[in-house]
Parts: structure tokens; C-alpha cells; sequence
């Protein structure tokens, strides 16, 4: 019986460190990445409003927006006589507002926007601007050497960074002639070969 009783007070001894220990944070790692950094990050929306009169490729057209209707009468739904409204957006394409062009919007074997990983557009951000030089020149398109100082001044464009172009267009955004009016800003075909280190992203023009 003594031996007994030693046995376990030997086993209620050990057990002791384990039962004392810090506990464990079972907190998810994603949820600790919100509360540390991105709880208090500072957001900007950088999106324009979709409506009918936003710019957009004539080749395309523009979107329509109206009432929902019952399609068994065409009659669109009331609070009165159905207990609810509803909008119906008739939208020409995807490519008005802002948007994200997947890899497949240029080429066939890229992959397509459901194909891309969520993580694919959560990237360090560099703004490089040309709004000084566009509103000198309307069709200034950005060249190697406009990248190669904003590196000179800022450092070196982070691998795997998205780069957006600032031209000032968003200061008309949506006035109706921004989808005809010419010329407009752009990138040099030669200048992807330097920030070649940053994600594969299209370049939205604000």
C-alpha cells in the first residue's frame, strides 16, 4: 500500500509542470496577422463607383442599370405590390471601373482570374507618378528612365511588388469624354523589362 501511495504521488508530481505551463495561443495565425498589423493599417479605396455614364471602350458600350422585373409579366418589382425592390445592372463587359485583368485577358495559355491564387494581389505597393509630365503631355507614356529615378529616389521596386502608374485622369473620372478623349497616357513597351522583379499586374490609371 505505501509503495502504492509513492507511485502516485510520483505521477501527480510530474503531472504538475504540464498543468502549470503557459498556455498555448490558439489564436489562428491569420487572426493574430489582423490584430497586429491590420487592425491599425490605415485602408484607402482606390475604386470608382460603377454607373452607366463611367468610361469605357466604345467597342464594348456602355452599362445600363433599371429596376428588376418579374419576367412571367415584365413589370418591374414594388415595395407596394411584391413587399420588395431590386436593381438589375446590365453590364456590356467586364472592363470598366476598377479592375483587376488576369494574365488570361492578354493571352490564351495565362491563367484566367479564377485560376489566380487570393494571395496573388496581396503585394507590396509602389505608386510611380507622371501626372506632372501627362499634364504637359497628354500622351506621356512612362518610360525606363522615369522608373529608374523613382528608384534612385525611393530604393529599388520590392520583388514580387504591384506597380501602379498615376496619371491625374481620376481627377475627371467620369467625366464622358475620358473614353474618347486622345491621346492618352501609357507605358513605353520597353519599360516592364526593368521592374521585371515586381508581380505581373495590370497598371490602373488613377
Amino acid at each position: 500500500m505505501n509503495h502504492f501511495r509513492i507511485l502516485v504521488l510520483v505521477a501527480l508530481t510530474c503531472a504538475v509542470p504540464a498543468c502549470t505551463s503557459a498556455p498555448r495561443d490558439a489564436t489562428p495565425p491569420l487572426w493574430r496577422v489582423y490584430e497586429n498589423s491590420l487592425k491599425g493599417a490605415k485602408y484607402v479605396d482606390l475604386t470608382h463607383t460603377i454607373t452607366p455614364t463611367i468610361p469605357v471602350w466604345a467597342g464594348f458600350g456602355p452599362a445600363t442599370f433599371g429596376p428588376t422585373v418579374d419576367p412571367k409579366t415584365s413589370a418591374p418589382y414594388t415595395y407596394s405590390k411584391d413587399g420588395f425592390e431590386a436593381t438589375r445592372y446590365v453590364l456590356a463587359t467586364d472592363q470598366l471601373g476598377t479592375q483587376l485583368d488576369p494574365p488570361a485577358h492578354w493571352n490564351p495559355d495565362y491563367p484566367s482570374i479564377d485560376e489566380l491564387p487570393p494571395t496573388f494581389a496581396v503585394r507590396p505597393l509602389v505608386v510611380m507618378s507622371i501626372v506632372d509630365r501627362v499634364a504637359k503631355q497628354p500622351g506621356y507614356h512612362l518610360s525606363v528612365n522615369d522608373i529608374r529615378a523613382w528608384e534612385k529616389a525611393h530604393g529599388q521596386v520590392p520583388a514580387g511588388s504591384v506597380v501602379f502608374i498615376r496619371s491625374g485622369w481620376s481627377r475627371d473620372w467620369p467625366g464622358p469624354d475620358l473614353s474618347t478623349r486622345r491621346p492618352f497616357p501609357g507605358i513605353t513597351l520597353g519599360s516592364p523589362q526593368v521592374p521585371s522583379r515586381a508581380a505581373p499586374h495590370p497598371v490602373p490609371w488613377a
